[in-house]
């Protein structure tokens, strides 16, 4: 069976009211009229808390690394055409492929992304550059 998990803002936000609903409650191990060591318990769950989360959104599975394909030396692979491919597809392959990794396309993304697009751009560049002089 698999488990579905919640947002990381659903999470955040869950965690948060808890938390606030806790520290508002006259219910607690050491009462808080007990001046500094009624805080402490409030302190403790606090801190508790706040580690869990830390560890739910930046721990192992909180968000999948990508993994890129290595992106490949030979022209015609990199623009997904066959060898004997006539220029206009040669051209139409290109400008798709191109779109395709476009920076405009990626910029919302993370660095990382960003930077494989742009070496993926470049990529798709020589190889058109390539096939177009053959």
């Amino acid at each position: 069976m698999e488990t579905r998990q919640w947002p990381s803002w659903a999470v955040v936000l869950a965690v948060g009211v808890g938390l606030f609903l806790y520290l508002r409650s006259p219910i607690d191990l050491l009462p808080d009229r007990m001046g500094m060591l009624g805080f402490l318990d409030d302190l403790i769950v606090l801190g508790g808390a706040l580690y869990w989360l830390h560890g739910r959104l930046t721990g192992p599975g909180s968000a999948p690394a990508p993994s890129p394909d290595p992106i490949p030396t030979d022209p015609y692979e990199l623009l997904a055409i066959r060898r004997d491919a006539t220029p206009d597809e040669i051209t139409r392959a290109y400008r798709d492929q191109l779109k395709r990794y476009h920076p405009d396309r990626v910029a919302g993304l993370g660095d990382e992304l960003q930077r494989l697009a742009h070496e993926r751009t470049i990529a798709i560049q020589r190889a058109y550059e390539a096939l177009r002089v053959r």
